[in-house]
């Protein structure tokens, strides 16, 4: 069943539309905004596509920069040996997963893939993709089960081990962010 999901930004200016299917994971997301922390302001456009194999593992990953005709392409082996743009690309070696800084789906794709339990912790190494900069490069971020999924969704908690932000995710029952406080918020379906 494919699902249709709007985020926007909480403090700033950003909107996305993502159509999504599970079981494996397809998603196709759009994200239009300014980009933050820049002057003067820049406005931007993207689509990411991301393509899981049966075990949620991540396979492939792109995005496209409408406004600056740029695209990363990204492809995973199963084994932890990623492609970028066609070439190897040692310095992602050992992700699992990618990390899109412009939206907050990305945060499903380990929720879902890994076995949760109340309290469980699970640090993860994610090619994480910096918009609009068209960036990716390797970081850890760790994830710990609050309350686990079940048919009234869930709760777990995020932290980048690099820049120490924290965030409590409540997900839907298919493992979808609801609410990213003070980041992002969910106005549709």
């Amino acid at each position: 069943m494919q699902r249709h999901i709007v985020w926007e930004l909480v403090d700033g200016v950003s909107t996305e539309h993502l159509t999504v299917e599970f079981d494996p994971v397809r998603a196709d997301g759009v994200v239009v905004g300014v980009a933050e922390g820049e002057e003067p302001k820049e406005p931007f456009r993207v689509r990411y596509r991301v393509q899981c194999d049966e075990s949620g593992m991540v396979e492939k990953a792109n995005i496209d920069s409408f406004s600056e005709n740029s695209r990363i392409e990204l492809e995973h082996d199963g084994n932890g040996n990623w492609t970028k743009n066609g070439e190897p690309a040692p310095e992602l070696a050992g992700c699992k997963d990618v990390d899109i800084a412009v939206t907050p789906f990305t945060n499903t794709i380990p929720i879902r893939r890994l076995d949760w339990e109340l309290g469980k912790r699970e640090t993860i190494s994610v090619v994480y993709l910096d918009v609009p900069a068209m960036t990716a490069k390797a970081v850890e971020q760790r994830y710990t089960c609050l309350e686990p999924l079940d048919s009234d969704g869930g709760l777990f908690r995020y932290e980048s081990l690099e820049s120490e932000f924290t965030a409590e995710l409540p997900v839907d029952t298919d493992g979808v962010v609801l609410d990213y406080p003070s980041v992002f918020r969910r106005i549709g379906v």
